[in-house]
């Protein structure tokens, strides 16, 4: 029996090896046959069609094997923006088509991409968007309102019903689970614990998300205002006392220029270009343009100096960045390489953070000081640069921030979850034991805290907000007592955060690229821009992935929608099991404006 068994499991693992060395050699030579595709050719008299829909991420790898296994985007934020001045600047592009559908990316995000599309429909070419038979949501049309013309199908959908932000709340959850969290905390408004201790908003807390709310809306009305006519006000009045979901009614309230089928769109574009009815119109989709080299385009390339933007995107943690986290090793490497090449002239850190721990933030933010010893550090804040995003961006030259960024949130917690009940009631598991001393077993998880270390606990989260405030003091030349007024854990928009002094900027990437350009003593149109740090490939991403990972990642890959939710939802709770016994400098664990 046994060779039997030793027999079948060397046949299994043959089998297993051959299957893995066949699908290798099907992914190497998709990859292989992507990589090796020729620059796409852009016909004269073509239109730039531009379909968005999903994220659009800060950065994208471009490797055709995560696009085609790991779902990632074909583009991210700066391919979008750089596309439209490409296709401004290039005699083959006659215009844009805009087709924006389930886009889900954050509202800091909407408006760079929206200033884009104004400043290509500067250029005097036709910029016309359509929402086809597609539900059209705020975001959508946010980014469609920017265009000369606004279509959409006779029979979809259109979202005009103001804004909502929801915080899931679980101390529910883990009373029933028969865990206590007990929280340590400095800041009134540091709302990132309140998930775990009530069941709905505080006073404070409310306070600030409706003002995030409030001035998202306002940014969004006035925007309409601007292309459409009327108010602010009135457009407010629409959405609150006539708020309608489809596109007939978008369309007899002035926002939709027309009820359009794809083809009868195409037949405007056609109209426009001088075209006739039975003639084909050229198009290019945005994937392909993207591979179009700015030079050919005709834009300019500039080669007497460099922009170095590094990119500090995901949850801060220790160690190297992995799986959407920010990692400080890896933050630290890539602004040694900036700060060490001599072809750099200024550095652009790129924040989109939520925060994250308060160790790794303060490590990072070494490394942007000893490089602005030696060249311009400007931060560009994007979506997100709270509380330990904040903590990083604080030592820069210039802090530019979009208007809709969400930052502040200087305050920090620290979270200790109590398990005895759970281990106790729900298990039957009871735990004794020895120490040398009383406060040996402060981070067991099994006992209550006593009145010495409940003390201990919290006298460390306040010399961690203590020393917060004081390095924001350093970096934006305040007092520590001006910083508390406007800290206390408070989230503010960019355009409030820039009337209190926690920015010096409004605007977007380019804008800061821009400013360090001019510190470095750059003329416009002169210099190149190098990003850091490089993309993890399919290849790289699934060796990390190997081992007690591996399984994890592949579901992940092959998910669903639906399931990836499910995904997301887990690994917040282990995000939040991971913040247990650290001081945190971070946003709620989820805090989306829809």
């Amino acid at each position: 029996m046994r060779f039997f068994s030793t027999l079948f499991a060397s046949i299994l693992g043959t089998l297993i090896a051959l299957a893995l060395v066949v699908l290798l050699g099907l992914l190497l030579f998709l990859g292989f046959a992507a990589a090796s595709s020729q620059q796409p050719s852009v016909q004269s008299g073509s239109v730039l069609t531009m379909e968005l829909s999903g994220s659009i991420p800060e950065q994208v790898s471009g490797d055709p094997f995560k696009q085609a296994f790991a779902d990632e985007p074909a583009y991210d934020l700066r391919d979008v923006r750089v596309a439209l001045q490409k296709a401004a600047a290039d005699d083959r592009i006659e215009a844009v088509w805009l087709k924006p559908h389930g886009i889900q990316a954050s509202w800091a995000t909407l408006q760079e991409v929206r200033n884009a599309l104004t400043t290509f429909r500067e250029s005097g070419k036709p910029l016309y968007a359509s929402g086809g038979e597609y539900f059209m949501s705020e975001g959508d049309y946010f980014l469609a309102s920017a265009a000369d013309s606004v279509f959409a199908d006779p029979e979809a959908f259109f979202e005009f019903n103001g804004f909502n932000l929801d915080v899931a709340f679980l101390a529910g959850t883990l009373e029933k689970l028969g865990i206590e969290p007990v929280i340590f905390r400095a800041g009134t408004f540091k709302s990132a614990v309140e998930p775990l201790q009530r069941e709905d908003l505080s006073p404070e807390n409310r306070q600030q998300l409706t003002d995030l709310v409030e001035a998202q809306n306002a940014v969004f009305m006035n925007a309409i205002a601007k292309r459409r006519g009327q108010s602010a006000d009135y457009w407010q009045s629409v959405a609150a006392d006539s708020a309608f979901i489809t596109a007939e009614r978008a369309r007899d309230a002035g926002l939709l220029d027309a009820l359009l089928y794809e083809d009868q769109v195409r037949d405007q574009f056609k109209t426009r270009l001088g075209l006739e009815t039975e003639d084909d119109l050229e198009t290019v989709k945005l994937k392909d343009y993207t591979k179009i080299s700015p030079g050919d385009a005709g834009l300019e390339v500039g080669t007497e100096g460099r922009i170095a933007v590094v990119y500090a995107v995901g949850s801060i943690m220790t160690g190297e960045s992995a799986d959407g986290t920010l990692g400080s090793t890896t933050f630290g490497e890539s602004m040694k390489t900036a700060r060490e090449d001599e072809d750099v002239d200024a550095v652009v850190v790129r924040v989109n953070s939520p925060g994250g721990s308060a160790v790794a933030s303060d490590a990072m933010l070494r490394e942007i000081l000893l490089t602005k010893r030696e060249k311009p550090v400007v931060v560009s804040m994007g979506d997100l640069a709270a509380s330990g995003g904040y903590w990083i961006s604080t030592p820069a030259d210039t802090i530019v921030a979009d208007p809709l960024t969400i930052t502040g949130s200087i305050g920090v917690f620290f979270t200790f979850f109590n398990a005895e009940q759970f281990f106790d009631d729900k298990l039957g598991i009871t735990f004794d034991g020895v120490q040398t001393s009383p406060y040996a077993d402060l981070f067991s998880g099994v006992e209550p805290l006593s009145d010495g270390e409940e003390a201990l606990l919290q006298r460390t989260v306040t010399d961690t907000y203590e020393g917060f405030l004081q390095r924001v003091a350093d970096g934006r030349d305040m007092t520590t007592d001006e910083v508390d007024a406007i800290a206390q854990g408070r989230v503010w928009m960019g355009q409030q955060a820039l009337d209190r002094g926690l920015v010096d900027v409004l605007g977007g990437l380019d804008d800061a690229i821009g400013i360090a350009a001019e510190m470095a003593g750059l003329e416009p149109d002169t210099y190149s821009v190098r990003t850091l740090p490089r993309p993890k490939t399919f290849f790289e991403e699934l060796n990390e992935a190997l081992g007690a990972q591996s399984a994890r990642t592949v579901v992940r890959w092959m998910a669903s929608p639906l399931e990836r939710t499910l995904l997301e939802r887990t690994d917040q709770l282990r995000d939040l099991a991971k913040m247990n016994g650290t001081v945190q400098a971070r946003l709620p664990m989820e805090l989306q404006l829809r």
